[in-house]
Order: structure tokens, then C-alpha cells, then sequence
């Protein structure tokens, strides 16, 4: 049997029918393909097998013999390297999907966190404004003159005592006779507990003038919500105050007369208009000034 059929495959080899007076080594001598290598693709065992009229496959070659063997490991190799593909695909997918789920989910975090603080902005803000607006009102009624540096008035008692009715002040003796400080229209009016004196709308640098003849017992800007403040102490136990001013043109100490120059107007400490805030005390208790007052 010549040849040998070592490299030789029926895998794409040429079918062919035998024709008369054909034998096997004719059909190997025309083809080219060792005997040996016919009978093996066909499975045939002896030549006198192959006979006219038969049908046979002329098989081709593959160097080596492992072409075969080869093409299908390669084969199976793509087909191992797309299962791969695939998994890692979906794999990789799987993933994409995941963190696509987790930025949806940190985003919805993130809203829900900024709705929180924006409702806590939100409270906090109202809080401020409550607090803002409580303060404000607190400051809206000024403080009672109840202590000054110069110790002349006795402390806590605006708080302590109810305001002298002008029968009551004239029975503790004879009164000065006191004038307007300032000529102005009354924006806010003597009210027990609630305003100490009274507010006189003036236009900014009106001349403030001393209600009656005493002496200076405080003039600076020490005591919260009155601005630019001046005390004056007059006989019988008589104070009066002036407050919001722009300017003090008096000392501590100095004696002034009545219709004196002593300030002009302005709006410091706790208001938001020019005016003239004015108080009168008989000792530490604050009577309404417009009982007293008889004129410019």
C-alpha cells in the first residue's frame, strides 16, 4: 500500500464515483494522493475494496496532521474566548447596572440630605428672626434710667414704683417750672411700663434746650438704647433726661439755666428717625412730662 496517510483528512476532500476499469492505485496515481491515504479517509482496508461505480472522497492534506486537530482546539478556543467576552459583557454590564443604581441612589441621598437642610436653614432662619424680632421689641421700650455713673439715682426703683400722678408729685413740695426741651410734634407718648417719657419728632441738629435751670450729672453714650444721653439734675428731687442725640454740648459737673443749649438732635441708640427722647423723674420714679411742662 503506497504512501502514507499521516496529514491526510476526508474533511473537505473532493467525493468522486469510480468509473469502469478504475482501481485504486489509478485514482491515487491521477489525484495524487497516496493509496493509503484513500483507503483511510474512506475507511477502507484493502484495495480490492475500492471497485467501478463506487462513491469515494479524494481527502486533502494538512501539514502535520494537526491542522484538523487544530482548527477545531482553535475553534474551541474562539468559542472559550466568546464565553468569556460574553461573561465578562455581562459581568461588566451587571456592574454598569450596579452603579448605576448606586449614583441613583447616592443622588436620592443627596436630595433627601438637602431637603433636611433646608428645612433646618429654614427653622434656623425662622428662630433668628423670632429671636431678631424679640430682641427688637425688647429694645423698642428703652431701659429705665435707674442707675447712672454718678449714683445720684437710686437703683431698680422705674421697675419697683408706679408713676407720681402731678397731684402727687405737687404735695412733695414746690415743683420747678419746666419747659419744652424742644419744639416737635409727640410720636410716642408717656405710657407706664411701656415708654418712661416721651418722643418729640425734631429734625436732625435741632437745638436741644434744658428744661429748667440744675446741674449736669451724666452726659455720654453709657446706657443702652437712649444714643447720646444727658441727666440733669434740678431742686426737689427733679431729673430729666435727653436722649438720641447727635451732639452733647454739656459736661458732667456744669451748671446750666433754663432754655440752655445743651444737644442737638439726632438718632443714635435704639431708634430710626431723628427725635428726642425726654424723661422727667421726681427721684427715681418716672412721671408723665407733659403734666409738667408749661412752654418753650
Amino acid at each position: 500500500m503506497g504512501g502514507s496517510a499521516v496529514g491526510w483528512t476526508a474533511v473537505g476532500g473532493s467525493p468522486i464515483v469510480v468509473g469502469a476499469g478504475e482501481n485504486l492505485d489509478t485514482i491515487s496515481s491521477r489525484y495524487g494522493v497516496p493509496a493509503a491515504a484513500l483507503l483511510a479517509a474512506n475507511g477502507l482496508s484493502r484495495a480490492s475494496e475500492v471497485k467501478s461505480g463506487m462513491r469515494i472522497v479524494v481527502p486533502v492534506y494538512h501539514e502535520d496532521g494537526r491542522a484538523v486537530a487544530s482548527a477545531e482546539k482553535e475553534k474551541s478556543a474562539r468559542k472559550h474566548e466568546k464565553d468569556l467576552a460574553d461573561a465578562e459583557s455581562s459581568k461588566s454590564a451587571r456592574k454598569m447596572k450596579d452603579k448605576e443604581k448606586e449614583k441613583d441612589a447616592k443622588a436620592e441621598r443627596r436630595g433627601r440630605e438637602a431637603e433636611k437642610s433646608a428645612s433646618r436653614d429654614k427653622e434656623t432662619k425662622g428662630a433668628k428672626v423670632a429671636e431678631k424680632e424679640s430682641s427688637k421689641s425688647s429694645e423698642t421700650r428703652k431701659p429705665a434710667i435707674d442707675k447712672t455713673p454718678t449714683g445720684n439715682l437710686e437703683s431698680g426703683a422705674a421697675e419697683t414704683k408706679a408713676p407720681l400722678t402731678a397731684a402727687q408729685a405737687d404735695a412733695a413740695g414746690t415743683e420747678p417750672a419746666f419747659r419744652w426741651p424742644a419744639r416737635g410734634r409727640i410720636i410716642q407718648g408717656f405710657k407706664a411700663g411701656g415708654n418712661d417719657g416721651i418722643n418729640i419728632s425734631v429734625p436732625e441738629g435741632t437745638s436741644v434746650r434744658a428744661a429748667e435751670n440744675g446741674v449736669v450729672v451724666y452726659s455720654g453714650d453709657g446706657l443702652k438704647g437712649y444714643g447720646n444721653l444727658i441727666l440733669i439734675k434740678h431742686p426737689n428731687g427733679f431729673v430729666t433726661a435727653y436722649g438720641n442725640n447727635a451732639e452733647l454740648d454739656v459736661k458732667r459737673g456744669q451748671h446750666v439755666t433754663r432754655g440752655q443749649v445743651i444737644a442737638k438732635s439726632g438718632e443714635t441708640g435704639n431708634v430710626n428717625s431723628p427725635q428726642l427722647h425726654f424723661e422727667l423723674r421726681k427721684g427715681s420714679t418716672p412721671v408723665d412730662p407733659t403734666s409738667y411742662l408749661a412752654g418753650l
